[in-house]
């Protein structure tokens, strides 16, 4: 009987998806995220940003009317530069519907939407 009820847990997770988040590769990244906007709140500031197919960034946020960045694919990672942040961002990246999660090397998440 317990078999039976593992088995029934296991096959919900896994068609309910929750069993494990796949990463996006690379040229995955680029194909999905290319002239799309990316919405999200980061540090309680709410954000919009279109990745244009140049690798520049116009975005705008509730702490900034308008600004600018770069962005660009390395190895499976999506980077993100701004000209006020020394910093590099690279993260990996989960795509579920519209729903885009970004995973920093720590394994620390932040998710946005995808329109």
């Amino acid at each position: 009987m317990k078999q039976l009820l593992a088995a029934i847990i296991l096959t919900a997770l896994a068609s309910s998806g929750q069993a494990q988040d796949a990463f996006l590769s690379g040229p995955q990244i680029r194909a999905k995220l290319t002239g799309k906007t990316i919405s999200g709140t980061e540090g309680g500031v709410r954000y919009s940003e279109k990745l244009l197919a140049n690798g520049t960034i116009k975005g705008r946020s509730s702490a900034e009317p308008d600004y600018d960045g770069e962005w660009e694919i390395s190895g499976n990672e999506i980077c993100f530069y701004y000209d006020s942040d020394d910093d590099d961002d690279c993260s990996r990246v989960i795509l579920k519907g519209r729903s885009i999660s970004f995973v920093d090397e720590d394994g620390s998440r932040s998710t946005a939407v995808v329109q």
